[in-house]
């Protein structure tokens, strides 16, 4: 691809040959969005059933040839929400002004808006990224945030 440059060319296919599980030079679509995030792209799932990702095994095989446009189109792709962003989305939430929002609220937030989670995704984000509740069931969501957009292996400061 005469947009991509060559180190991006020899790390997506190191990538794809990873999730080439079967070795024929073909990624399976339901493995798509794991290969594309592999890859630091931060996909949603209506964007990876787009590109040809399925949810069930076997259904559609990808080539590399097929992959590098997807890649090349992706890497270009910025409509990624910043901290700020979601920082303004949640403050609709903190009725006291003071970076707290009940966490009741954060898991209806979660479940109904967007790509909505399933319960067990929710209360595994909740579990792992919102912190403690107060006494009075608010979390702090700054750290939530920070949390969830640092992935499941942030990086040290």
């Amino acid at each position: 691809m005469a947009d991509l440059k060559a180190v991006d060319v020899e790390k997506a296919k190191e990538h794809f040959e990873i999730y080439d599980f079967e070795g024929v030079g073909k990624v399976d679509g339901k493995d798509l969005g794991d290969l594309l995030r592999s890859l630091d792209l931060k996909p949603t799932i209506e964007t990876i059933m787009k590109n040809g990702g399925t949810k069930k095994k076997g259904e559609r095989v990808i080539t590399f040839e097929e992959f590098l446009p997807i890649y090349s189109q992706l890497k270009k792709d910025k409509d990624i929400g910043t901290k700020e962003d979601f920082m303004e989305g949640l403050k609709v939430y903190d009725k006291s002004e003071n970076g707290t929002m009940l966490a009741a609220e954060l898991a209806h937030v979660l479940l109904s808006l967007g790509e909505r989670l399933t319960d067990p995704e929710c209360d595994e984000i909740m579990k792992t990224c919102a912190g403690q509740e107060d006494d009075d069931g608010f979390i702090k969501y700054e750290p939530f945030i920070k949390a969830v957009m640092g992935g499941p292996f942030p990086e040290e400061q």
